[in-house]
Formats: structure tokens, sequence, C-alpha cells
């Protein structure tokens, strides 16, 4: 699934999950950087500008993906979480949803969906 390049910003606590991630959509041409949990992030967007914010909802810290996702609902927000849709009432319509565990095809065809 081919789309335009993006920056994407993507916050995950776990070192193996952001790592594959990291390769699945720099390997489709996208700029990936990468932060382990939602305090980095916000520190990277003092300065760094990303199309899409990919986070993970349960991350050590005290910026939660769910606090990290609304601060910046502005943006382009694509949210992983183990647990059900349903259970984030506060995600908005616009927002993508990416149950884990997820594959290469789930993951950038959320993407593609969010850069339309």
């Amino acid at each position: 699934m081919t789309t335009r390049p993006l920056v994407v910003l993507l916050v995950e606590d776990d070192d193996a999950i952001r790592e594959i991630s990291a390769m699945i959509l720099e390997g489709e041409g996208h700029t990936v950087h990468t932060a382990p949990n939602g305090d980095e992030a916000e520190r990277w967007l003092e300065n760094g500008t990303a199309d899409v914010l990919f986070t993970d909802v349960r991350m050590p810290g005290t910026v939660s993906g769910q606090e990290l996702a609304t601060r910046h609902a502005d943006m382009r927000v694509l949210v992983a979480s183990g647990e059900m849709r349903e259970q984030h009432d506060w995600l908005l319509p616009r927002m993508e949803y990416l149950a884990k565990p997820y594959d290469r095809k789930s993951l950038l065809a959320a993407v593609a969906r969010l850069a339309n």
C-alpha cells in the first residue's frame, strides 16, 4: 500500500515493537522518529514536526498515550492498543485505531487512511 512519504513520530515503550514498526514504515519510504514514552515524545515535539503521531496507549512515564493523542489531536493520530477500541471512549472519530498485535498490512493500511 503506497502513500506519499510521511514524517511519523512513533511512540512505543516496547523496544521490539518500536523497532519493527519503524522498519516497516521506513521500508515504505516514510521518515520515522521514535520515542520510548510520552515524555520523550513531548520533548521531541517542542522542536520537531510530524505528519502522523503513532502512539501506544499504555506507557510508563508522566504522559500517557491517551494524553499525548488528545493533546495533539490537531495532528493525524494513530493509536495502538491491546485493548478493544470500545474501551477507549476518548478516541476522536478522525483518529485511527490499530489493535495489537498488528501486522505489516494493517499498520500500512492505517497509515494510508490517515494520509488521505
